[in-house]
C-alpha cells in the first residue's frame, strides 16, 4: 500500500471518528472504503451513459416487447 496525505475538514473527520470507532474501523479503512465506493459509482455512471448512447443509436423495437415478456415468464418458473 501507498501512504497518501489528504486534507479533511475537521468536522468531517470528527464525524468519521465517531462512526468508525464503534465499528472497529480506522481512518484508512474508512477512506479506502469511500474511494472504492466512489470508483464503483463512477463505473456504473459510465456504463449507464454508454448504454443510453447505444440505445439512442439503436433504439429497441417495440414490436419485440413480446419476446422479452416470454423470457421473463420463463425465468420466473
Amino acid at each position: 500500500m501507498v501512504d497518501v496525505q489528504i486534507k479533511v475538514d475537521e468536522r468531517l473527520l470528527e464525524e468519521v471518528d465517531r462512526i468508525s470507532k464503534p465499528l472497529g474501523l480506522d481512518r484508512s479503512e474508512v477512506v479506502r472504503e469511500a474511494l472504492e465506493s466512489w470508483l464503483h459509482r463512477h463505473e456504473i455512471a459510465r456504463f449507464e451513459k454508454e448504454w443510453i448512447a447505444a440505445l439512442q443509436k439503436n433504439p429497441d423495437d417495440p414490436e419485440r416487447a413480446e419476446d422479452w415478456i416470454d423470457v421473463q415468464a420463463w425465468s420466473e418458473k
